[in-house]
């Protein structure tokens, strides 16, 4: 009886024991799971961060275990210093500049007032006046920018002698080197020389000295460029006259009427420059209708520009006949000049 007593004591404890065990289980199977989870990522976590670092390993040797480049071997530019100053004192390139479209307009007469407003203000940045025509487009506006040289930049056209002057390109000086011209022959060679050096490369020239029945000239009757070479020769040329003998004025003007250029074009204009013709009375009567008759056979366009110092009165008159005939003009140098 006892021992029954004692087996199902044991029997009742182990069952109650066994029943504990199961509850204990039942009660907490979701922590034990979570416990199981969290083991396996935590153990994945460290693979992925081992794998990661197996792999920059591996980069990093390869990356580091290149060989270098020494810096003596690398290549350096080299230039010569003639050509980086070529380059320096280059001229800059200049943008192409740009071009405006052209302005497409109406046929003509069918251009109303709004169409030719639009294009002068395309054209000039401002909108002309209603009341202006189409030609009025062509002159600049008041707003208009425009650039302009100083006068001592823009380069003259015009020659001058002794307050004559013209616009010509090829011109002759004829100048009395007689004996009467002595007191005034060197004012007379430094103001041509001075005529001469303002002349343009694009003009011509030619020069004749009269006097003692004999004709000193620059060249062969042809006219000569105002280049550097040329105007020095006639600087010495003109030095080298000394005036002496007699007016031989009529011959002299034949010569200049008949230079011409390499084309065979004559002289536009010729400075004839004198202080007195030495004429008798019959021949001062005919000596303006022989100068006239001479320039219709040689050169009828050429004008005669004469030049008179302290002339009397009848040279005055002369002198002022044979410019008229030509178209030229009469210059007379007095004691008031300088």
């Amino acid at each position: 009886m006892a021992v029954m007593m004692k087996q199902r004591m044991v029997s009742g404890s182990r069952s109650l024991l066994e029943f504990k065990h199961r509850g204990f289980f039942c009660n907490q199977p979701k922590s034990f799971l979570t416990r199981r989870r969290g083991s396996v990522a935590f153990w994945a976590w460290i693979g992925s961060i081992a794998l990661h670092l197996i792999v920059l390993t591996a980069f990093g040797l390869i990356k580091f275990s290149q060989p270098k480049t020494p810096l003596q071997e690398l290549a350096i530019p080299t230039a010569k210093v003639s050509r980086i100053k070529e380059l320096i004192e280059a001229s800059p390139i200049i943008p192409k500049p740009k071009i405006r479209k052209p302005i497409k307009s109406a046929p003509a007469g069918r251009m109303d007032t709004s169409a030719a407003r639009l294009a002068a203000e395309r054209i000039f940045g401002t909108a002309k006046p209603e009341h202006q025509g189409l030609g009025d487009l062509v002159k600049p506006s008041g707003s208009q920018s425009a650039y302009t040289f100083p006068e001592s930049m823009v380069l003259s056209n015009k020659i001058e002698f002794f307050g004559s002057f013209t616009d010509r390109r090829k011109v002759c000086f004829l100048v009395d080197c007689s004996g009467s011209m002595h007191g005034v022959f060197r004012r007379v060679q430094i103001k041509l020389k001075e005529s001469i050096g303002d002349l343009q490369p694009d003009q011509y020239f030619y020069i004749i000295f009269f006097g003692g029945g004999r004709l000193f000239e620059t060249g062969g009757g042809k006219l000569v460029r105002a280049g550097e070479e040329s105007k020095t020769a006639a600087y010495e040329f003109v030095d080298s006259v000394r005036p002496a003998g007699r007016t031989n004025a009529l011959s002299a003007l034949k010569r200049a009427l008949q230079i011409s250029d390499e084309a065979g074009a004559g002289t536009s204009v010729i400075y004839f420059l004198t202080d007195g013709f030495e004429l008798t009375n019959k021949d001062a009567e005919e000596f303006s209708g022989k100068v006239a008759d001479l320039r219709k056979i040689f050169a009828p366009t050429t004008k005669i520009n004469t030049i008179g110092f302290w002339p009397q009165l009848n040279d005055r008159r002369m002198l002022e006949s044979i410019a008229k005939q030509s178209g030229g003009e009469c210059v007379v140098v007095g004691d008031d000049d300088t």
